[in-house]
């Protein structure tokens, strides 16, 4: 390889990353607009229907400019209702935890998905998980019971379990989200999941609502509860499609580690626009479990199967 091949690849290499870095600042604010929206009337599962939504649009258009055909190829039927099933999981409880519990607890929860998936991955493939794996997600439950805390006293348990749903349904994300990139482009089973679960999204806000939107004219939503929840969804359509350019710039193991920024930033944001502070052992929990996602992400594939 001549040094302008090589010239070109790490500038690649470093776009890639540079993605990767804004990809986890945009996300790390999701969390913090829908409890915004919260605050401001317009309860967090409305905030996943209209940022539902709003992505299933734009990744329609995306896909159309593209040329693609927006349908599910039959032998993909199987992983494309897994994948759909996984996306509800996630959209409704990851943001609705955060109507009952810390933004920054409920994202130290939703984050120790890495690591099941990390545990996980060997068994799928048939081998054994081998002892680092098991130490790290040792570890990394270690830091949930220090963040959650010897006692459940003042603690909405609602939360809990949803950050705790909502983690194992991304680790069943990832898994039907590579069997299904195998058949499809990323905007057209982008497009097609979020409609598939739409319906069900609605269904879920109405009752919640008892029959009504709170986002409507005329109910509870205010106008700064609009704003908040228009960048829930500007949001999260350019952080995917930032994700997306950094794999496609750099390899998967190269970015990876970078997208362990989200949880801190999440945090940081929720100090800085709601003024949210979490307790000394939340604070250690959450430094255990992003130790144990950083050590995770960067151990050599052939170590971590060992």
């Amino acid at each position: 390889m001549n040094t302008q091949s090589f010239a070109a690849m790490k500038s690649q290499v470093q776009l890639g990353v540079a993605c990767a870095l804004c990809a986890a600042g945009l996300y790390g604010l999701v969390p913090n607009f829908v409890r915004g929206a919260f605050n401001n009337g317009i309860p967090p599962v409305e905030a996943t229907l209209f940022r539902t939504t709003v992505i299933t649009l734009a990744f329609a258009l995306l896909a159309t400019l593209q040329g693609e055909r927006l349908r599910v190829p039959r032998e993909a039927l199987a992983v494309f209702s897994g994948q759909a099933a996984a996306t509800l999981i996630v959209s409704v409880s990851y943001l609705a935890s955060v109507q009952f519990i810390p933004v920054g607890l409920a994202v130290i929860i939703f984050f120790t998905f890495p690591v099941l998936i990390m545990l996980v991955s060997p068994l799928v493939e048939g081998r054994s998980p081998g002892m680092w794996r098991i130490l790290i997600a040792i570890l990394a439950f270690i830091g949930i019971t220090v963040a959650i805390g010897p006692s459940f006293a003042g603690l909405d348990l609602r939360g809990v379990g949803l950050a705790t749903l909502a983690s194992l349904g991304g680790a069943a994300q990832f898994f039907t989200g590579r069997s299904i990139s195998r058949y499809m482009r990323p905007a057209v089973f982008g497009s097609l999941v979020h409609l598939a679960i739409w319906p069900a999204t609605l269904l879920v806000a109405l009752y919640v609502g008892n029959g009504t939107l709170q986002l409507l004219p005329g109910n509870a939503g205010t106008v700064p509860g609009l704003y908040f929840l228009v960048g829930v969804a500007a949001v999260y359509v350019v952080a995917y499609m930032l994700q997306m350019l950094s794999l496609r710039y750099a390899p998967a193991s190269t970015v990876a580690p970078f997208y362990n920024l989200e949880p801190i930033l999440t945090t940081v944001f929720a100090g800085l626009l709601f003024d949210e502070r979490l307790t000394i052992n939340q604070y250690a929990g959450g430094g255990i479990v992003l130790a144990a996602l950083v050590i995770s992400s960067l151990l050599p594939s052939q170590e971590a199967g060992a």
